[in-house]
């Protein structure tokens, strides 16, 4: 049975561990996909970070951002600049790293999956784009297991406002 959400704001806003200010999205019952809201602040970089388990999709809503991104497979550094409608995609260890791509304030909504959990034990903050070292890498089985836990226990979750 499908079910419309509304999605609405959780609480106050949230410093990333690069930086960046975002509001999360509420969108219970998803156990799979998380949303937030981010303010790309012009005039400022953001630092480099990477993700263990996470894809995430960064969705332009206004302004126009810049992302620096470094692939560990096959050691490229690239640049992408996205104005508002585009999107970039993030996989699991790429570094990554925004900022304005003007002097214009950017909005952007963050979808990940599995969701960001709120202790930030996913993200590795980093001095350079660079693959993870084996160090950085340690949180990675465990951060895996998490996520699979929770998906096993969001097969038993019913719908809000449903009886199983």
């Amino acid at each position: 049975m499908s079910k419309t959400v509304e999605p609405a704001r959780l609480g106050p806003p949230v410093t990333a561990p690069d930086g960046i200010v975002v509001y999360p999205i509420d969108l219970i019952p998803c156990a799979h996909l998380a949303l937030a809201e981010g303010d790309i602040r012009p005039g400022h970089t953001y630092g480099i970070h990477a993700h263990l388990t996470l894809e995430q999709v960064t969705y332009v809503l206004s302004g126009r951002i810049r992302a620096v991104t470094h692939d560990p497979q096959t050691g490229k550094t690239q640049e992408i600049q996205a104005d508002a409608g585009q999107s970039i995609v993030t996989l699991p260890g790429h570094s990554l790293q925004f900022a304005a791509a003007d002097d214009s304030p950017a909005r952007v909504l963050f979808i990940t999956s599995p969701p960001y959990p709120a202790d930030h034990s996913d993200t590795v903050t980093l001095d350079a784009h660079r693959p993870l070292t084996e160090a950085e890498r340690t949180g990675l089985t465990e951060r895996q297991e998490a996520a699979f836990r929770e998906f096993r226990r969001a097969i038993d979750r019913p719908l809000p406002g449903t009886k199983r």
